[in-house]
């Protein structure tokens, strides 16, 4: 039987393997992928002059893992979702990986700092964002929740206030709530049936929080995706349908949709999960982070190759162990939010 160390650490590097495999792959096409390097299942560089990840060596994770510790960091020493102090964990990122590599902010985030930077309130600082910057970060939220057992319309506040400095939009919320409430579902080994309804559900709730903005809608697109994937022939077949609706790109409601549609297709299985979502096109890394996260809190640390593990502990010089140590020694003191209390 799985524990919950098993989860939360499975969860952990589940998110950051994807990313990691994800690198050289990321806003390339399958078909570019397929002829360069056959199939993606171990770690490479990226290429050279790449948009985004020259500069990152193989096995290096990318901004999805990285602001995700580094929220960690602020829940840990604050023991609530406290914005501004998000704010500063990842101002204080930003900085230290500012000459890392080509793009290590992306666009909502790099647009929300600087807003922030000049002065704007963070309640105001993300309020056109409309890309997957939100969910790539937010598996923590779901981890803790999921460990506490809150009830989604509980979770939500946490999840918003998550949200809010860089990506203050409903499409952005509602994404994030799809990917954190997912993640706490299978924390908690719920069952393929209701994780898949309750991302559907997060996703719904979501819509209400936020700046709103022109945008697909994130439940609506989710469906689509399982609908894709439970008419497939087979996980080939699948990638090719998925793709070829969604693409997969950095805008959320390209992407969010994508990696659910990817956990499901790979079985919840996050070494089949991660090398579907670096092999299918896209924002590569960014959905292998997130479908990653769930794949790996549903089976645990047992199912992620270890051959992955000790590279991402080798080349990153961090054992992500302690992270989720952390976590679990917080549940006890964690303060949820209520939206009654809050003072801005």
């Amino acid at each position: 039987m799985l524990t919950e160390f098993d989860r939360v650490l499975g969860s952990l590097y589940g998110m950051a393997t994807g990313d990691a495999l994800g690198v050289p792959s990321s806003f390339m096409t399958p078909n570019y992928i397929a002829k360069t390097w056959g199939w993606i299942d171990t770690f490479y560089p990226p290429e050279k002059g790449h948009i985004f990840h020259d500069g990152l060596n193989a096995g290096e994770y990318t901004d999805d893992t990285e602001q995700a510790l580094a929220i960690i960091e602020s829940y840990v020493r604050k023991k609530q979702v406290d914005p501004y102090d998000i704010v500063n964990e990842i101002l204080k990122w930003a900085e230290r990986v500012k000459d890392k590599y080509a793009s290590p902010l992306g666009p909502s985030t790099e647009r929300a700092l600087k807003n922030i930077k000049a002065g704007k309130d963070i309640k105001e600082s993300g309020k056109y964002s409309n890309t997957n910057g939100s969910a790539m970060r937010i598996s923590p939220i779901g981890i803790i929740h999921g460990l506490k057992g809150t009830s989604l319309d509980d979770a939500m506040e946490d999840i918003y206030l998550t949200c809010m400095p860089t990506h203050n939009t409903s499409v952005c919320v509602s994404s994030a709530a799809a990917i954190a409430w997912g993640v706490a579902l299978c924390i908690r080994g719920d069952s393929m049936e209701n994780i898949l309804k309750g991302t559907i559900e997060a996703a719904k709730i979501g819509t209400d929080y936020g700046f709103q903005i022109v945008s697909p809608s994130i439940p609506k697109r989710i469906e689509i995706a399982y609908d894709i994937v439970k008419s497939s022939k087979d996980y080939k077949d699948g990638m090719f349908k998925l793709y070829e609706m969604f693409g997969g790109g950095d805008i959320a409601a390209d992407s969010i949709p994508l990696a659910l549609g990817i956990f499901l297709l790979g079985d919840a299985n996050p070494k089949k999960v991660n090398e579907i979502a670096v092999n299918i096109g896209g924002d590569c890394d960014t959905n292998a982070a997130m479908a990653g996260a769930m794949a790996g809190a549903y089976t645990g640390i047992s199912a992620i190759p270890q051959d992955w593990i000790d590279t991402i502990n080798k080349v990153t010089n961090i054992n992500l162990e302690t992270h989720a140590k952390k976590l679990i020694e917080l549940i006890p003191e964690w303060k949820t939010s209520k939206k009654e209390n809050r003072s801005f």
